[in-house]
């Protein structure tokens, strides 16, 4: 900035000459009595001693002025862009859960993320255990979906539900509209979410397509 601001005040300063010799230029064209100009000049009364420099001066320092604003912002972004990625990585390691073969609904309840607040956060969809703590705002303590949080929450996305079933509902089977809003669901969470292995005791049957 200190730079900026010093060019900018050379850039001013040489400015004023060339604008005064550009006066005393049309003086000497208007009355050429007034004033010789010595050594030879230019119709504008400008020697080609200042011209040339002032000129490229000129030019170079608007350039330079430019071209380092824009390294600046190149310099912030990349380090704004490094802090991001620093932090993520962060959240990663501390939400990381080693995947397993099998999973029982009873190990799933830990990790709703209300013991954890940096933790993992496991939905079992489907038959697959998923770590969606990259959702955390959503399905953490006091997200619009928290209920799907450390269970097998199959059958609520199914019905796209954030409340409980009542036990009337639980003996129905899924329509094949709710199969395939789960369907929906599921490639969502292969596509955004960590598979950390498989739901034991999970029977495909009760959401495959008729």
């Amino acid at each position: 900035m200190m730079k900026n601001h010093l060019f900018y005040k050379v850039f001013v300063v040489l400015l004023t000459l060339m604008q005064r010799r550009l006066a005393e230029g049309f003086l000497v064209r208007s009355y050429p009595a007034a004033k010789e100009c010595s050594p030879p000049c230019t119709q504008m009364g400008l020697t080609p001693e200042v011209m040339i420099p002032a000129a490229i001066i000129l030019g170079g320092g608007a350039l330079w002025i430019s071209g380092s604003e824009d390294r600046a912002n190149q310099a912030k972004y990349k380090e704004w862009n490094a802090q991001s990625d620093a932090l993520t990585a962060e959240r990663a390691r501390l939400a990381y859960i080693e995947p397993k073969e099998e999973w029982i609904q009873e190990e799933l309840v830990p990790f709703d993320g209300g013991q954890d607040p940096d933790g993992p956060i496991l939905i079992a969809a489907n038959g697959v255990v998923y770590n969606v703590w990259k959702g955390r705002n959503f399905y953490g303590p006091g997200g619009e979906y928290a209920i799907f949080a450390g269970r097998d929450a199959t059958r609520l996305l199914a019905k796209f539900r954030t409340e409980e079933e009542d036990e009337e509902s639980l003996k129905k089977p899924l329509t094949v509209a709710e199969r395939a809003t789960l369907q929906g669901y599921v490639y969502t969470f292969r596509e955004k979410y960590e598979v950390v292995g498989k739901l034991k005791g999970f029977d495909p049957k009760d959401t495959a397509f008729m």
